[in-house]
């Protein structure tokens, strides 16, 4: 298993991240314990997780799996979405951040977080107010590093700026979405992140389940991710649910095709030995599903003609946007 030291830390981490969204819906606590031995036995070190999957419920059974392997792990979670009706249930308020990393710990079961995520930007509370919260939480060992998720790479840099400005430690990890159809990261947030020494471990990296090449534009798969009805909401639909996106799709598979691969295998091994990216999160709903991700991912790099191929998919994609800095 290949592995990456992790800017600002101490910290040197599996390239491969589990995460564990479908904890709790649809994996139950004994698949979710055999996922995690797996991973183990593969090499696999580093767990990410979120205080909002499942309100609680993701973290309370990775902390079950992982009971008596927690020395041997880097473990991370997040912080923002709402899991409840009180003022300090939401949001990254001071308030709200030292009460949710309570609660996250006990889930956990655990002394301390590796990386705590501010999982998406809270436009109601000063972003200097939520860092000064993760430095309490850095200070009394309660939080080993700050990281940050879903955030645009001027918001980085300004934590960067607060971060030294008062002696705070700085973030340490990113987690933007990346994958073959959601490039956007590449035009100003991967140069920052080489820049300012971030790590960045991408998420989606299958563009939720759009690049395994099963779905079809005309009829949603009941009880899946772009299947509202049974997530409560329409975020995934509204993220790749598109003719644009299909035709993209299309045009990848026969790529992927053409250089003897699965659409899945192109689609993470082009992550991990084509682009910047330090790593990327690896989630399954099922046990079968992690095994051919596990086996995908150890087939290693692309040609260059396919690279170029992908590359040509994207551009026709995005469509001739010019950029607006030189």
């Amino acid at each position: 298993m290949d592995r990456r030291k992790l800017a600002h830390t101490d910290l040197t981490v599996s390239r491969l991240c589990f995460g564990t969204m479908t904890f709790g819906k649809p994996v139950d606590q004994a698949t979710a314990d055999r996922m995690v031995a797996r991973c183990l036995e593969e090499g696999i070190d580093f767990f990410d997780t979120a205080n909002a999957y499942q309100l609680g419920g993701a973290e309370t059974m990775l902390g079950n799996a992982l009971r008596d392997r927690r020395k041997d792990v880097v473990l991370a979670t997040k912080v923002q979405h709402k899991m409840g009706e009180g003022a300090d249930e939401s949001g990254l308020s001071k308030r709200a951040i030292l009460r949710q990393v309570e609660e996250s710990l006990k889930r956990l079961q655990t002394d301390w977080i590796d990386l705590y995520y501010l999982h998406q930007p809270d436009p109601s509370v000063p972003i200097e107010e939520s860092l000064e919260a993760m430095d309490t939480l850095v200070r009394t060992g309660k939080v080993r590093f700050v990281a940050t998720s879903n955030y645009a790479a001027w918001q980085v840099c300004e934590m960067f700026w607060i971060s030294e400005r008062n002696g705070w430690r700085p973030p340490a990890v990113s987690q933007p979405m990346y994958s073959l159809v959601a490039r956007g990261i590449e035009s100003e947030y991967l140069p920052m992140a080489k820049r300012l020494g971030v790590s960045t471990f991408v998420y989606n990296p299958l563009a939720g389940g759009l690049l395994t090449g099963k779905h079809d534009a005309k009829s949603v798969t009941a009880g899946g991710r772009f299947d509202p009805a049974f997530w409560g909401k329409s975020l995934y639909a509204d993220r790749y649910w598109h003719p644009r996106t299909f035709e993209a799709v299309e045009s990848l598979k026969a790529i992927a095709a053409a250089a003897g691969r699965s659409l899945i295998s192109l689609a993470f091994n082009w992550v991990l030995h084509h682009t910047a990216a330090d790593g990327l999160v690896l989630g399954a709903s099922r046990l079968e599903q992690l095994e051919q991700n596990l086996a995908t991912c150890r087939e290693g790099p692309l040609s260059a003609e396919t690279v170029a191929a992908c590359d040509a998919v994207w551009e026709e994609f995005r469509g001739p946007v010019p950029v607006y800095n030189r």
